[in-house]
């Protein structure tokens, strides 16, 4: 369907992208809707955002008030770590006190465990028997690189934007005679074309993040899931950067494995995540390793005793002992949370801020290391500076949290509880930082600490 934006009534005739009702997605499109409130009018935004679902003008305020720290910081670090909301840490230590007082009880531990597995998968558009539970990405990810049948001969197609998270697991896979290749992209984007060309007959599975760490960039999911469907070739995807405020359908999209850690765009506590694996391919996984639990039952009728017969499709037996209770605890509030916001509100909101964040800093003259064309924007931002170490210094002085990367690229994203007003501050600081020499100067000093504070 076609899209039509009402700059006066901050409203858009119908469209469907992605998966998300009346959503926005395109960099075009999000730029509109960023620019939608007409300098610095928040509320025409808030207008613009809940004519997309339902006509909510006050969701965006509600979400930001979970946030105390919006209060005192603008914080720009959602792809580093969410910060965590009273509201989650509450809900763990609402656990720990369970513990405390003597109040223990497995059997609704294991109760909450099955509610919160039915939220992941909601949210992911699986089934809820399909999702694991697991400490974070790197663990899901192991879990398949290596209880995946490989042949000699076979190989793995990864990329060279990936974090090391998602390097190290199938680097290791060269003492197991798996090939590894790495395919070369240009301008840092991760194209399925790009990937494709280091697919052979040989190519047992392609992985890939759906939005890239160092560029924000967002990958085609759809149309590589596609393409691995139709050669036979598994897809499987890092979740961690998107998954909570970009929108993702597991099935619908044909993704094979989906690892995510809890701690980033799903706003929850560190130390727990969630792997989704298909039905067909989960099938085919003979975990490394395995522990007791109710999907790892014992048939001691038998002489020297065997492991039942696992119940198909669950993928409960890729949990061993114990999972993190506490994090499933803060979990299931922080998806909460974001099943109030709706995904369908948050993805636009947050692609509009960065899209109003990228064409300012391409106005002031800063080299932008993300994508901003169609299908390839995400809420993070980042840049190449000479002098990157003293911009993100400078706006930490100005209450701006960000992060500098291993890259050395400095990096701005945005969750729900940003503001098109705070973009427009940052953009403030960054074009005095810009256009003072001196105040750069004063900033590469190691002693530098008071005249810059305030701008």
């Amino acid at each position: 369907m076609g899209l039509g934006v009402d700059r006066q009534g901050c409203r858009i005739e119908g469209t469907q992208i992605l998966g998300m009702e009346r959503a926005l997605t395109s960099p075009r499109e999000a730029t509109d809707f960023a620019h939608a409130y007409a300098k610095n009018n928040q509320r025409r935004l808030l207008e613009f955002a809940a004519s997309l679902q339902g006509g909510d003008v006050d969701w965006q305020q509600r979400f930001r008030d979970y946030f105390p720290i919006t209060a005192q910081k603008i914080y720009a670090c959602q792809a580093y770590s969410s910060p965590l909301s009273p509201q989650v840490s509450q809900a763990v230590q609402a656990f720990f006190d369970g513990v405390t007082y003597a109040r223990a009880d497995k059997p609704e531990w294991l109760a909450a465990a099955e509610s919160v597995r039915g939220q992941v998968g909601r949210l992911i558009g699986g089934a809820a028997r399909s999702v694991a539970f697991t400490k974070n990405t790197t663990e899901g990810l192991n879990i398949v690189a290596h209880g995946f049948p490989w042949r000699d001969g076979d190989n793995v197609v990864i990329d060279d934007q990936e974090h090391p998270v998602n390097v190290v697991p199938w680097l290791h896979l060269r003492t197991r005679g798996v090939e590894v290749r790495v395919a070369a992209t240009e301008d840092r984007r991760v194209t399925v074309d790009a990937l494709w060309q280091r697919v052979d007959a040989r190519t047992r599975m392609v992985v890939v993040s759906y939005v890239q760490y160092s560029t924000g960039f967002r990958a085609d999911i759809q149309t590589l899931a596609a393409r691995c469907r139709n050669s036979g070739i598994r897809l499987v995807v890092d979740g961690i950067q998107a998954v909570g405020l970009l929108p993702i359908d597991v099935q619908g999209w044909g993704i094979d494995a989906l690892a995510c850690g809890a701690y980033k765009a799903l706003l929850g506590p560190l130390g727990v995540g969630f792997l989704y694996v298909a039905p067909d391919l989960l099938a085919e996984l003979n975990p490394a390793c395995l522990g007791a639990s109710v999907a790892n039952q014992i048939d001691r009728s038998v002489p020297d005793w065997t492991l039942r017969d696992r119940p198909p499709g669950d993928a409960r037996h890729l949990e061993g002992g114990n999972i993190n209770y506490p994090g499933v605890y803060g979990l299931a509030r922080a998806l909460i949370m974001i099943d109030e916001a709706r995904v369908g509100r948050l993805a636009p909101w947050v692609l509009g801020l960065a899209a109003q964040l990228d064409a300012g800093l391409r106005g002031q003259g800063y080299q932008l290391l993300s994508s901003n064309r169609e299908g390839e924007n995400s809420f993070t931002v980042c840049l190449r500076h000479p002098e990157a170490f003293a911009l993100r210094k400078y706006l930490y002085a100005q209450g701006v949290v960000c992060n500098l990367l291993d890259t050395g690229a400095l990096r701005l994203s945005m969750g729900g509880y940003n503001t098109p007003l705070e973009m427009d501050r940052v953009l403030e600081i960054t074009e005095r930082f810009a256009s003072d020499a001196t105040l750069r100067s004063q900033l590469m000093r190691p002693t530098a600490a008071q005249s810059y504070v305030r701008a």
